[in-house]
């Protein structure tokens, strides 16, 4: 499923579970702390939300964040071949690339990316319900979380709740790789 797909999806998801749930976009949109016309082009399909914030509205609905793509099926084991690997973009002029490692089974317990972060002079700022774990695979980051700064390089890890809002910055002159694991799962 290519990436237009995907966002499409999210949009019909999105607004098939606020219609379930008798909600407005204006009610939806209240609750979830953004604008309707911000809303209104999710479902329609014209831009791509950020993944904190579709869990956002995944807790604001009380749904899964799965519920917003479409399961792989019930596997019982999951191998991600390199060769074949799901990338996903959140934008076209965005500074990170997601790689979706894990498996997008029904009810799953977490979700494992791989994500590319270019360095830019901006920190990306990311707000999920739930814990956050990473290993720098490559390059360095600094992330701030709470007043605290955390210096990271290749095979450092940070384990954290990210529920505050968290920021972070790639400090290298080259890409980072981070390997996340997120719980509860976001895909």
């Amino acid at each position: 499923m290519d990436t237009d797909e995907v966002v499409k999806n999210v949009g019909r998801q999105l607004k098939r579970l606020r219609r379930s749930r008798g909600m407005t976009l204006t009610q939806l949109a209240r609750r979830a702390g953004c604008s309707d016309g911000y809303l209104s082009s999710i479902e329609s399909g014209t831009i791509t939300p950020t993944l904190s914030s579709i869990s956002t509205l995944a807790a604001v609905l009380g749904a899964d964040v799965s519920a917003f793509f479409h399961p792989t099926g019930e596997e019982t084991v999951h191998v991600q071949r390199a060769v074949s690997s799901h990338r996903l973009r959140i934008s076209p002029t965005a500074s990170q690339t997601y790689t979706i490692l894990s498996s997008r089974r029904l009810e799953p317990s977490f979700t494992g990316l791989l994500e590319d972060l270019e360095p830019t002079p901006d920190e990306t700022s990311y707000r999920y319900f739930g814990e956050r774990f990473l290993v720098m695979l490559k390059g360095t980051l600094a992330a701030w979380i709470g007043a605290e700064e955390y210096l990271l390089g290749p095979f450092d890890t940070l384990h954290y709740s990210s529920h505050p809002a968290h920021l972070v910055r790639v400090t290298s002159k080259e890409p980072a790789s981070i390997l996340w694991v997120v719980t509860p799962a976001l895909l």
